[in-house]
């Protein structure tokens, strides 16, 4: 899904299946153009070559606003697959941009190929929202699930953090054991784990249960992004660890009580 300074294309499909984009000359602006990318599937990356063409007919620069880098889990070249990262990049950087901003890349590999681009972690942004809301005191806890997350996020500058540890099964790369590396879980006390995508939320609610089983009251979950195979999971039922998910509607929108979708102020941070 494309949106061009807060309008959104239109597209449309013919008998074969070809994509066909809509003309949006009115929503071109003479200075910078916001152009906002969600991807729902592959069809989105051939409009978006569409849209930034008929950009460029008008001689006026773009910025790129990135919800979710697509290919993000095939940074690497694996055996038998493709390095499907790689030649998505290669394609954006291709399109010319004046300026990619990617939201919470996923992999530290979308930056160093991308050119001239950007990376934002609105959960930074968003966690003294979150804090406010569930009455978080100096008691409490910021966790982060694993060291990828610690050194993300290092920056920020938290009281009272706890940093997970994952043990993977070095051939099929699923996680057999986790446990607390470092810090100490206080008595009652509410804990926040921020991270950035959340699939069908197995590890978060592992995590959530060792957090109760050291002495927490509460667990919380932020992520910047969320796919909908977390209704197919454990983390949004009854019995889960998780009192509430906080993301945003990067990858999906659907409803539920135990998740807030938080607000992403693209103007704002293409304006830093």
């Amino acid at each position: 899904m494309l949106t061009l300074n807060g309008t959104k294309l239109l597209t449309e499909r013919f008998p074969n299946n070809e994509t066909k984009v809509k003309d949006f000359e009115n929503a071109i602006v003479d200075g910078q153009n916001i152009l906002e990318f969600k991807y729902v599937n592959d069809e989105d990356l051939v409009a978006l070559m569409f849209a930034k063409k008929r950009i460029d007919e008008f001689g006026v620069p773009c910025t790129l606003f990135v919800w979710y880098m697509p290919y993000s889990r095939m940074d690497r070249k694996i055996e038998g697959d493709l390095f499907t990262l790689q030649y998505v990049c290669n394609f954006i950087n291709w399109l010319n941009f004046a300026k990619v901003i990617v939201m919470e890349p996923h992999s530290d590999k979308t930056m160093k190929m991308l050119e001239r681009a950007t990376a934002i972690y609105p959960v930074k942004d968003w966690l003294a929202e979150v804090q406010k809301e569930v009455g978080f005191s100096e008691n409490d806890h910021v966790v982060f699930p694993d060291k990828g997350a610690a050194a993300r996020y290092a920056d920020s500058n938290y009281a009272n953090i706890c940093i997970l540890e994952k043990k993977r099964n070095p051939i099929t790369g699923n996680i057999e054991d986790m446990c607390l590396k470092k810090g100490t879980v206080n008595p009652g006390s509410k804990c926040i784990i921020i991270d950035d995508l959340c699939s069908k939320g197995g590890t978060f609610a592992w995590a959530g249960s060792i957090l109760k089983s050291l002495g927490a009251s509460e667990v919380y979950l932020v992520v910047s992004h969320c796919e909908e195979t977390i209704f197919n999971g454990k983390l949004l039922t009854e019995d889960s660890p998780i009192s509430k998910v906080y993301t945003s509607k990067s990858i999906m929108c659907k409803q539920h009580p135990n998740i807030k979708y938080m607000d992403v102020d693209v103007m704002g941070y293409v304006n830093q």
